[in-house]
């Protein structure tokens, strides 16, 4: 199957972004070799998208896998390291319009740092560089902003350097240790006159569990256990955390937790040092910050603390204290809102994304430990990620189920759906889980620009799942895509779902998945007759078609084709016959064939159809590959087709074409051959009249008994009269018996009136049909016996191969040299074994099949010459045919055969050596 120019264009595009980034970073962007590798980049990405065309090219990236159009792409380690930066940049995929210009691209290509660089900088940067740009668009999916620097809490602050003097030491240990924090706020709160409503505070939290007594102050534990990773206090299962405030009963605002989340990105600023002129430093300045934050801000975090204490009162000291709670405190309050049904899930991405603008500052300021992760190449979970599955942990498995089942469940992330699943499937509510995933996919209609473009994305990462949890699911979710594609307006979205749509196509026909494959070329289909250009495009990617091969495979190994199959190859039947063609000419046994010919029939008449049209009007190598299966499934077509196209093939052609109908086995292949008999080179007219006599059909009777009384082919020798009598016997029609009886005995004054070869091939004939004859003629025949005995062999009718031996093949006592006389390099043969009609010898050099050569034989004193066309290499040796030769040298060649004869064990009946696919379309000698 021919590859898609699209297709190869983008991925040589990749590389050579690949190789261009590689040179930004040896010799920078000014360098002759960077500027010429941009301009290479550029060519091949117009190429890919013409201007004035309506697709894009869509690069995406899943962990450590680039996506082409929704198409894998096999890639170098280099290209799995650059996969690998856009997925920790939280980048799901750029998009490429046909109206980029090279300036756009140039600018995409120098927002990707030359030195030492955080892949959680990347996106920032893309979005800076491409400010106002038409032709590509960054697409981030997921609930919050894009940029991160922590790799979970793990990687939280390095809040002082090695420089650092005692009181910024102090105040480092400080925001390190959740007890010291409390102490502060207790201090904070003292000085405000507000320590009753802190530290007079006596509640159980939660969980039941008494309150502790932490540096002197009574504390709440509000059951905030969280996840493995001690990330989460307390939002793991059971009913939410209830916000607690002495003297202040009301819900915090987002106003509060956005403030409170500055005042720890201040905290950060002072444990850093950077707090800035004027702004104090260590202890001082610390407390100064505490005692400034409200007291509503105070009992809020107070409580988070008491919390973290609680959950691990023992816990040494964390860097990532402050990380924490900033986290913490967002995800509660953004939890607790959706929990009391305040806000749906869409908006949880938007409040969670205002308040992770001042957890990034905090970031910024403590992500010492992820730049010396970087600066070693690794790449970390970036931060979005992490917040946004922290809060889909915490959310309670009701509030989880109901929000799947819901019209938001596309605000979901792909990689939290596909958690939730497949842990419903391992515990055995596969119904559940199939409802879900039935419910995302429909998301696709929604009439949300937002919803349809992260379900298509959501639906691309999960193909996997929905193939695993029901194989019916992928058709689901592929009928909403394909629907979508006839109507979506939207370039970008266009994209994306057409991106969705190969993937899971893809993952059908990994799955042999054939009905749901079915439904994916049916789909196409449909939107070919309104989207001609977008379905021509889908359909070279969607790894269907480009699987034929091995469907056909399958299909012919099994006996029982597998349900739904043969519709997928009727959808396909240009690729299908062409496969099924070339399977039919290379079998070698008769119930292949007929395997073979019947899977071709069951794909009904479009099938039959593509090799009509190809045989009467297509390229003449097609034409060749269609003309034996097309014999098998309506002859009557090709006796009207073929005669016409048949004069203007070269040779090779021709002879290819002959073979394929003898083998086909079709009912009319008699006629076929007599059709064709005066439009083919006179070299191949020889097996033209051979295979027809393998036939046996009585039909050529007429014509044959024509050749054989002298009325030859135009540009015919005496060699066809030979096959023409051999092929008389094969039929064994009583009608023949005269004309051959007349060859045989026909004189002259001087001797007898036909060649010797002539009467030796008649009287081999008639011994078939009148044997008592032929003993009481043959001593006066002047025929000698051991002449006599190298008769053509029976064809078996039952044979079990589909071409059989047609002469008796002799192992020479010693080999016969032969050179080739009308090649400008010279050649020479070691003939090894012979027969009437070709043989097989170890030759000087290589010659290449269906090559004519004229081949002068010496043996002893005799010198005889033959034409001949080189066969199927074997080993180290080739074969050749001899398509003519004169009739007193073949009697010379007779008797060199008949010499060896007597010292051969014969392996009369054999099966002919099976054949050689060769690309001139030629095949092993008799």
């Amino acid at each position: 199957m021919k590859a898609d120019p699209k297709t190869t264009a983008g991925r040589a595009f990749v590389r050579s972004l690949n190789i261009l980034l590689k040179f930004a970073r040896l010799y920078g962007y000014e360098h002759a070799r960077t500027i010429e590798q941009l301009q290479i980049a550029w060519q091949e990405l117009r190429t890919a998208i013409p201007l004035g065309t309506q697709s894009g090219l869509l690069l995406g990236a899943t962990n450590s896998q680039l996506l082409l159009d929704g198409v894998p792409l096999e890639g170098s380690p280099a290209e799995k390291q650059f996969a690998q930066l856009l997925s920790a940049a939280g980048l799901a995929s750029i998009q490429f319009f046909a109206s980029i210009t090279e300036e756009e691209i140039g600018r995409f290509a120098r927002a990707f740092p030359t030195g030492k660089s955080k892949p959680a900088e990347l996106a920032l940067q893309l979005k800076s560089v491409l400010a106002g740009a038409q032709g590509i668009r960054i697409n981030e999916i997921c609930f919050v902003a894009t940029d991160s620097r922590l790799k979970e809490s793990s990687i939280a602050a390095q809040l002082a350097s090695a420089s650092l003097g005692g009181e910024q030491e102090q105040v480092r240990e400080w925001l390190n240790d959740p007890k010291r924090l409390l102490e502060l706020i207790a201090a904070a709160q003292g000085s405000k006159g507000s320590g009753a409503s802190g530290a007079g505070s006596n509640a159980s939290d939660s969980e039941g569990s008494p309150a502790q007594d932490t540096g002197g102050m009574t504390t709440t534990g509000c059951g905030l256990g969280g996840e493995s990773e001690g990330v989460f206090l307390g939002l793991s299962g059971g009913k939410g955390p209830q916000w607690k405030g002495a003297g202040n009963a009301a819900v915090p605002t987002e106003e509060d937790i956005l403030g409170i989340l500055g005042a720890l990105t201040n905290f950060g600023r002072i444990g850093a040092g950077e707090a800035g002129p004027g702004a104090g430093a260590g202890p001082a300045a610390l407390q100064y910050q505490m005692e400034e934050m409200p007291g509503r801000s105070q009992d809020l975090l107070r409580q988070a603390l008491a919390s973290l204490v609680a959950k691990a009162p023992t816990a040494k000291p964390d860097e990532s204290v402050i990380v924490q709670l900033a986290e913490h405190l967002a995800i509660r309050f953004a939890l607790e809102r959706f929990e009391r049904g305040e806000v749906k899930v869409n908006a949880v991405r938007q409040m969670l994304d205002r308040m992770h603008q001042e957890i990034d500052n905090l970031r910024k300021i403590l992500g010492a430990h992820e730049d010396k992760m970087s600066d070693a190449g690794i790449l970390s979970e970036s931060h979005r990620e992490i917040l946004d599955r922290q809060f889909w942990a915490a959310v309670p498995d009701s509030g989880k189920r109901a929000v799947l089942l819901s019209e938001e469940a596309w605000c979901i992330p792909a990689r939290n759906v596909q958690s939730y699943v497949s842990e419903l499937i391992k515990h055995g509510e596969t119904a559940d889980a199939i409802s879900i995933l039935k419910n995302y996919a429909a998301c696709a209609d929604s009439e949300e620009a937002d919803a349809r473009m992260k379900t298509a994305v959501g639906l691309s990462e999960m193909a996997e799942l929905y193939a695993k949890a029901d194989p019916s699911l992928l058709g689901d979710a592929l009928r909403h895509l394909g629907l979508r594609l006839s109507v979506e307006q939207d370039s970008e979205l266009q994209g994306l779902v057409s991106a969705a749509f190969v993937r899971l196509s893809q993952q059908a026909a990994t799955s042999r998945n054939f009905p749901v494959m079915e439904q994916a070329l049916d789909l196409i289909a449909g939107v070919e007759s309104q989207r001609p250009g977008i379905a021509r495009n889908l359909r070279g990617k969607m790894g269907i078609e480009e699987r034929v091969p091995e469907f056909v495979e399958e299909a012919l190994k099994a006996r029982q084709v597998a349900a739904g199959l043969t519709n997928v190859l009727k959808m396909l039947p240009q690729t299908t016959m062409e496969q099924l063609s070339v399977r039919f000419n290379r079998c070698s046994l008769r119930d292949d064939s007929e395997h073979v010919a019947n899977l071709a029939a069951d794909l009904g008449e479009e099938a039959v159809q593509y090799l009509r049209s190809t045989v009467r009007g297509g390229p003449t190598a097609e034409a060749v590959e269609m003309v034996g299966l097309l014999s098998r499934l309506d002859p009557q077509s090709v006796m009207v087709y073929l005669p016409s196209r048949m004069k203007d093939f070269p040779r090779p052609s021709q002879d290819r074409i002959v073979r394929q109908i003898s083998a086909s086995g079709a009912v009319r292949r008699c006629h076929i051959l007599l059709e064709v008999l005066d439009h083919v080179d006179p070299l191949v007219t020889p097996l033209v009249i051979d295979e027809i006599g393998v036939t046996a059909d009585r039909e050529a009777l007429g014509r044959l008994l024509t050749i054989a009384d002298g009325d030859l082919p135009q540009s015919g020798g005496p060699y066809l009269r030979v096959k023409a009598i051999e092929a008389l016997g094969r039929i064994h029609a009583p009608e023949s018996a005269s004309t051959l009886k007349r060859l045989v005995e026909a004189k002259k004054v001087f001797g007898w009136v036909e060649p010797q070869e002539v009467r030796i091939a008649a009287l081999q004939a008639l011994e078939g049909l009148d044997p008592g004859w032929v003993h009481d003629f043959l001593p006066k025949s002047g025929i000698d016996l051991e002449d006599f005995t190298l008769a053509p062999l029976e064809i078996p009718a039952t044979s079990k191969f589909v071409r059989q031996r047609r002469h008796h093949r002799v192992r020479l006592k010693k080999s016969v040299k032969a050179v080739c006389t009308n090649l400008k390099e010279g050649c020479s043969l070691e003939v090894k074994t012979a027969s009437l009609t070709g043989g097989v010898a170890t030759l000087s050099r290589h010659l290449t099949p269906g090559t004519q050569v004229q081949l002068r034989f010496q043996v002893g004193m005799r010198n005889f010459q033959v034409t001949a066309l080189m066969r199927d290499s074997r080993a180290q040796d080739m074969a050749f045919e001899i398509v003519d030769i004169n009739l007193d040298e073949r009697a010379k060649y007779r008797r060199m055969l008949a010499g060896n004869l007597a010292n051969n064990t014969n392996e009369h009946g054999a099966a002919e050596d099976q054949f050689v696919q060769v690309p001139a379309g030629v095949a092993g000698s008799r």
